[in-house]
């Protein structure tokens, strides 16, 4: 056989389709139009033998070329012999005279296109030109069986005398399934021959896949959700076309089983959380095509091991030790921690347990807070450990306890957890109060208080009351914007006095004062002149804040909004002067923008008449 024909051998579509053998995103159709002599073992051929291609490889077949398995149960047993072996029946026609002149056409490989069942591929050889080639195609199940020709086909490869002849899209087909396929062919002498039974393919739905994914490539403590997703489309041989898988149904195997639909536009995401039992998670996402015969076919969409790694975890408690009042609950509070990447990092969601009887999940910081339900008559030692009970225990976390030695008085906790001090002179408080025991003490009331230095000198500024679960929220507005500021709580006969961790800000005041627009009333048109001095405190005095800018906004009769009309400089005196013309009535406003470490400053709202 010529090296023409060896390049078009066939590998007719396999009954099921595995995603490892479909390269993603291939469109079927637009690999048959680019190539139609391609390699059967592109990526979009899926993987399998087909069960239709003619037995036996023919000589001069590239190495890379499948071997054909054996033909379908039910397939005629008069199918042709390759070509390079000598076939106990001549094909029908003439047979060929001794002197090579006047022989018929003869058949090598018949089938469909490797990447694109809705074509059929015929070899042809002959002593002249091959001038016609034909098939006739019918349907091997049904009531009736039906019979397409299927003409106009055209040389794709090789000469007409020995070529590979590649028939229309078979849009004529009635439906999908498999087909008993006879060839006829006539060259140039007018010689001509039919191979009845020459093949059987399959004509059937194929589906196309694109950007699949399955992660993380490990399960561990920082990766524990597995992600799929890609695009499912489905390649109709018979027109030609791929359209969308849209609202099929698929299922997920990842330790247990899941269900999902694909999108309008056959895309899918599926996010599971499994808990692993082993050392690997087998992923598989698959589903089922409806056969024209009444039966299924099984598609694996993707598939995936993904191993899993178990992490080392510690418990660190604030306190080792508690002091406590007989008769008081013991309560303790900590962090849960895993090792990664060499870094501990706070465990989050992790069960615990305190004596069998106090129990507790880690928040997202890996923090947790135990309270032992039963009051202890004397000194003891309690074990903090992570749960044993095994669907409550992390499937990626080693167990792990800590000791906690019990004495004796409720502690009052004060958290100054998040403030600032904005350049309004306002100060944000936010935190909360507790204890010991895990209590809100009774007496919720803590008070501010603020030194120069942070260590003597502490002057209470107020007082609040925090909310009923210890937590509070405010803002309230400093005089002095410099300095160090605490919370204190003067505890009672069950908790001792306590204070929160000290903040520190270092902020300037600023005034705008003698601010004046004018003359009011003032006629439209005329000059509209703005003054003012901006100061600033130092120490207990105000003085002069010289070469800053200082913005002047104007708001006009029965508006909300300010206009930025213009900025001016202070002098080395602080003292502005800014001239405007006068359009309407309304009201004047100097402001100086804090930059750096200083404080807003607004002036007094002037209003001018204008006439």
């Amino acid at each position: 056989m010529s090296a023409a024909l060896g390049a078009a051998l066939l590998a007719a579509p396999a009954s099921a389709y595995a995603a490892d053998g479909d390269t993603p995103g291939q469109d079927p159709a637009a690999a048959a139009t680019a190539s139609p002599t391609a390699d059967p073992t592109s990526a979009d051929t899926p993987t399998g033998t087909p069960s239709d291609t003619p037995s036996g490889n023919p000589t001069g077949t590239p190495s890379e070329t499948p071997a054909p398995a054996d033909p379908p149960v039910g397939e005629p047993t008069d199918t042709p012999a390759p070509a390079d072996q000598t076939p106990s029946d001549p094909p029908s026609g003439d047979p060929a005279p001794a002197d090579g002149t006047g022989g018929a056409p003869v058949f090598g490989d018949v089938g469909s296109d490797p990447s694109d069942t809705g074509f059929l591929t015929v070899a042809v050889t002959s002593d002249s030109a091959v001038t016609e080639v034909s098939a006739d195609l019918t349907a091997l199940r049904g009531a009736g069986p039906s019979t397409v020709t299927v003409t106009g086909f055209t040389l794709v490869s090789g000469t007409p005398q020995d070529g590979v002849w590649r028939s229309p899209r078979m849009s004529q087909l009635p439906s999908y399934g498999s087909y008993d396929v006879t060839v006829s062919a006539q060259d140039s002498d007018g010689d001509s021959t039919s191979s009845a039974h020459a093949t059987t393919v399959d004509v059937e739905p194929k589906p196309v896949f694109a950007d699949r994914s399955i992660s993380p490539d490990v399960l561990d403590a920082e990766h524990r959700h597995i992600t799929l997703s890609g695009r499912i489309s489905l390649f109709d041989p018979i027109t030609g076309d791929t359209a969308p898988l849209a609202g099929k149904p698929l299922s997920l195997t990842a330790e247990y089983a899941y269900n999902a639909v694909t999108a309008a536009d056959g895309s899918y995401a599926i996010d599971v959380a499994p808990r692993p039992d082993g050392s690997s998670v087998p992923v598989s996402l698959s589903f089922w095509i409806a056969d024209p015969d009444g039966t299924n076919t099984y598609v694996v969409v993707d598939s995936k091991t993904l191993p899993v790694v178990v992490s080392p975890s510690r418990i660190r408690l604030d306190h080792p030790s508690v002091r406590i009042n007989y008769g008081v609950k013991v309560s303790t509070s900590g962090v849960v921690e895993y090792l990664y990447d060499g870094t501990w990092r706070p465990a989050k969601g992790v069960a615990l347990e305190m004596g069998y009887y106090a129990e507790a999940t880690s928040g997202a910081d890996g923090r947790f807070a135990l309270t032992y339900p039963y009051l202890p008559s004397d000194d003891g030692t309690f074990t903090v450990e992570t749960s044993p009970v095994g669907y409550l225990a992390d499937p990626y976390l080693t167990a792990s306890q800590a000791q906690l030695k019990v004495d004796v008085v409720n502690r009052t906790h004060i958290c100054f957890c998040s403030s600032w001090l904005d350049e309004y002179s306002n100060l944000h408080i936010q935190g909360s109060m507790g204890s010991s025991n895990g209590k809100v003490p009774p007496n919720r009331k803590l008070y501010l208080q603020q030194s120069a230095d942070g260590r003597t000198g502490w002057k209470t500024l107020g007082w609040f009351n925090t909310k009923a679960d210890g937590t509070f929220n405010l803002d309230g507005y400093v005089a002095v914007p410099k300095g160090y500021w605490r919370l204190y709580s003067a505890g009672s006969s069950d908790y001792q006095p306590g204070y929160s961790n000290s903040v520190h800000f270092n902020r300037t005041a600023t005034r705008i004062t003698g601010f004046n627009a004018g003359p009011e009333p003032v006629r439209k048109g005329h000059t509209v002149t703005t003054t003012g001095t901006l100061q600033r405190l130092s120490g207990t005095k105000w003085v002069a804040f010289g070469k800053q800018r200082v913005y002047i906004l104007f708001q006009a009769k029965g508006k909300k909004s300010w206009t930025a009309l213009g900025t001016v400089k202070s002098d080395s005196h602080g003292r502005f002067t800014a001239r405007f013309t006068a359009k309407q009535d309304g009201t004047w406003v100097a402001v100086y923008l804090a930059s750096g470490s200083y404080v807003d400053a607004e002036s007094y709202h002037d209003y001018v008449d204008v006439r």
